[in-house]
């Protein structure tokens, strides 16, 4: 069983191109975090602090060991140390090698602190780690808020998600509903993810810990965040969206999580009227993509098309499991292929697997070193960061949508930076996209969804 710490230490590796003994070691380090007492400053230190606290040790005394102090606001530095500077107010937030000017001024919306935290965690990192394989930061790291482009007044509206579900409920939906936490949110949010906690989620999955190894990923992060919530309701559904959809019929918004390709396709395929996704590429890439139906611009099918590398990615797993690529594609283990997973891997218990998605185990087999192919790497976890900063920007979105504001569908952000809202596109259509290109989508988009505004 893989921990978080090994799961962390397989993705370093992964990038720095070393073994896990040395990446081991490299996470083994700590950062001092230093703030004022009480206060918006002390409160985004926090921010920052439980994001770092999931990859490498944080620290609050100057008395416990640590290897680089990071100095929040107008507090003094405490050490020696080798030292990085964070400041935020309610335009932005900085992070500097040298002390930040950026203090005295207003306080930010907790929601804009939760996104900054994020960037100011990776440049934390980067600095502490210390390795050029590593992504590069540029000093200083400035945020602007305006950059994240939501409207003031957005802020302080009252967030109704009765007629939404969260697709997935893993490291990206964790950090969508810790951001959302500063938010008025009401009504009833439904949770949907067929899964169950692996022994890697808690160092990414920011309500988890260990204890909640096993437990249903829905059921988990609905128990776990409710305290956050005093007039959300959440409602977990152990199923897939396709099933929900069956029952339910397509929800007006899906908040899609899921950390597959083809599970997206399937969601577009399900036909919600208006997508809210944000998705992650190992440690390097977070995109965010928001449509309405009826739509003439990219559905998330067109986003998330069959690429080359994603059937190499479904061959490995298949040969990796030692079933065939029919049955990968059923997305679930059953009984039948548990058995021959089984004879494939004999230390693998196949009762244990029956019902788990081939992702999931393959991804926990290509972390335990069980399997070591090309396309393992791909499916290793990201820093807690990464997800954090997807889910938050998730909530972005759904304000700019909610508020009209959303005039594009696709945002590419480089989590070691700032975001950059130039960098917002409108991608068209793919016309060979297997969803949107057949002349009965349109049709059916009109009818379900034709009092949307289109986009």
């Amino acid at each position: 069983m893989i921990t978080p710490a090994q799961e962390n230490a397989r993705m370093l590796a992964a990038i720095l191109g070393s073994d896990e003994d040395d990446a081991s070691e490299r996470l083994n380090r700590a950062v001092l975090v230093t703030a004022p007492p009480g206060g918006a400053d002390a409160a985004w230190a926090a921010e920052v602090a439980a994001l770092l606290a999931r990859t490498v040790g944080v620290v609050t005394s100057p008395a416990e060991e640590a290897q680089l102090e990071l100095v929040i606001g107008e507090a003094a530095a405490r050490t020696d140390l080798p030292r990085l500077h964070a400041a935020i107010d309610a335009g932005g937030a900085t992070v500097d090698v040298r002390p930040v000017g950026r203090t005295g001024g207003p306080p930010p919306h907790p929601l804009l602190a939760a996104v900054a935290a994020c960037p100011a965690a990776a440049a934390t990192l980067r600095m502490l780690l210390d390795d050029p394989a590593l992504p590069a930061v540029a000093y200083p790291l400035r945020l602007d808020f305006d950059q994240l482009g939501v409207p003031d007044a957005a802020l302080a509206t009252t967030v109704d998600l009765s007629d939404a579900v969260l697709v997935g409920a893993g490291a990206v939906a964790h950090g969508f509903v810790r951001a959302l936490r500063h938010l008025r949110a009401v009504g009833r949010l439904r949770i949907v993810d067929p899964k169950t906690v692996g022994s890697g989620n808690p160092n990414r999955c920011l309500y988890l810990g260990d204890e909640d190894v096993g437990r249903d990923k829905a059921v988990a992060l609905a128990e776990r965040a409710a305290a956050d919530f005093p007039e959300l309701a959440f409602e977990p559904l152990v199923q897939d969206f396709s099933a929900y959809c069956k029952s339910a019929g397509p929800p007006a918004t899906a908040i899609v999580t899921v950390d597959s390709r083809r599970a997206r396709r399937g969601i577009q395929k399900e036909l919600p009227g208006r997508v809210l996704d944000a998705s992650t590429t190992d440690v390097r890439g977070v995109v965010v993509h928001s449509h309405r139906q009826p739509t003439q611009d990219a559905c998330m099918a067109c986003i998330y098309r069959h690429v080359p590398d994603e059937h190499a990615r479904e061959r490995s797993i298949a040969d990796g499991l030692g079933v065939d690529l029919a049955a990968v594609r059923e997305g679930f283990i059953s009984a039948e292929a548990a058995g021959r997973i089984h004879r494939a891997h004999p230390q693998i218990d196949p009762a244990g697997i029956v019902g788990t998605a081939y992702d999931s185990l393959f991804k926990q087999l290509c972390a335990a070193q069980t399997l070591l192919t090309p396309e393992g790497r791909q499916v290793l976890a990201p820093f807690a960061f990464v997800s954090s900063m997807a889910g938050a920007l998730l909530v972005v979105e759904l304000l700019r949508s909610n508020a009209g504001a959303a005039a594009t569908n696709y945002w590419a952000v480089d989590p070691w930076k700032a975001p950059i809202g130039r960098r917002r596109l409108r991608r068209a259509r793919d016309p060979h996209c297997e969803f949107c290109s057949k002349p009965e989508s349109d049709a059916a988009a009109e009818h379900l969804w034709g009092r949307n505004a289109a986009g």
